[in-house]
């Protein structure tokens, strides 16, 4: 905890002011209540991204985290919660793959059905960085899409905008590193909780 502060102080002092606690799975860390406390006394913007799985914890950071991340899998699609029983604001963030969402249609769907449930949603296309990424990150209807606006994220990805929820297209980036997390380290909230959709201010 001791070297979480300093971090911590020394983030203040180079005028970070957000912090993104993230993993593997930052919910398995037995200080994790106390370390997302530390960085919400401190001032900076708290976001957490989880898949969700120890629902009791993230409950209990309901409101320390200005942001939950939630990352959706099939394996916890069943579970994921409404924004009505939190204050944090959740934000679902939706890995795209080849075979994920077989047609528009599909895509749509889920999208009317989760809307319902967490109104701040983000999709991810991956990069090639492993022969399963290579092999899955053509999806054939997406190139279909009619897109609302384009913007460029700080990552030099353009990130398309369908129905109003961001699709970062990391597979269409400028930049050639491997890469294919799903991140948006808080950059679709203010410090007011309000959604930004514009990546380039």
């Amino acid at each position: 905890m001791e070297e979480v502060k300093r971090s911590l102080i020394y983030a203040k002092e180079k005028g970070i002011k957000t912090v993104l606690i993230g993993g593997g799975e930052p919910t398995l860390h037995p200080n994790i209540i106390e370390i997302a406390q530390m960085c919400k006394n401190m001032g900076f913007f708290t976001v957490i991204t989880t898949n969700y799985t120890k629902s009791k914890i993230i409950k209990i950071l309901d409101g320390i985290c200005d942001t939950i991340n939630i990352s959706l899998y099939p394996e916890n699609q069943e579970i994921i919660p409404s924004q009505n029983d939190f204050k944090s604001n959740l934000y679902l963030k939706v890995l795209l793959y080849k075979g994920r969402f077989e047609t528009r249609e599909v895509f749509d769907a889920f999208i009317d059905k989760y809307e319902k449930i967490i109104p701040h949603m983000g999709f991810c296309c991956m990069r090639g960085h492993t022969k399963w990424c290579e092999e899955h990150k053509e999806i054939d209807w997406l190139d279909s899409l009619p897109i609302e606006k384009v913007v460029m994220t700080d990552r030099g990805n353009p990130c398309w905008i369908y129905r109003g929820y961001p699709i970062d297209r990391k597979d269409l980036s400028i930049f050639k590193k491997g890469h294919m997390m799903i991140d948006v380290r808080g950059l679709l909230y203010d410090e007011n909780g309000k959604w930004v959709l514009d990546y380039s201010n």
